[in-house]
């Protein structure tokens, strides 16, 4: 497969994986009526892992040319998916830390193996 298909497709991909995980997936409503003490933590994990980790996996799997231009796309979505509805205290909360540490931690695994 061409590298620009292959970017097409990991592009298209992502895209749907964050309009079909955050809109139509009944999972995130069942971590708010279950969790919700626990959403600082447990949802931005979660969202970090399904909408940073998905497309950093095909892109592993796909050995996706220059992997590092996924970094900030996948960053900014899984920052509106974790942050948006949530008042920031102190410039950032409980929930900010998790998706950064998240992110972190799948891309130096993704470079490293």
């Amino acid at each position: 497969m061409s590298w620009w298909l292959n970017w097409i497709i990991l592009l298209f991909g992502t895209v749907l994986v964050f309009v079909i995980y955050g809109w139509l997936s009944p999972l995130p409503l069942w971590l708010d009526r279950h969790w919700n003490r626990g959403n600082d933590i447990g949802r931005p994990l979660l969202d970090t892992l399904v909408i940073t980790g998905l497309p950093a996996l095909y892109a592993k799997l796909a050995h996706t040319p220059w992997p590092g231009a996924l970094i900030p796309i996948t960053f900014f979505l899984t920052q509106y998916a974790v942050l948006s509805g949530r008042f920031l205290v102190r410039e950032f909360n409980v929930a900010g830390w998790v998706m950064l540490h998240t992110t972190l931690a799948i891309w130096i695994v993704f470079f490293v193996t």
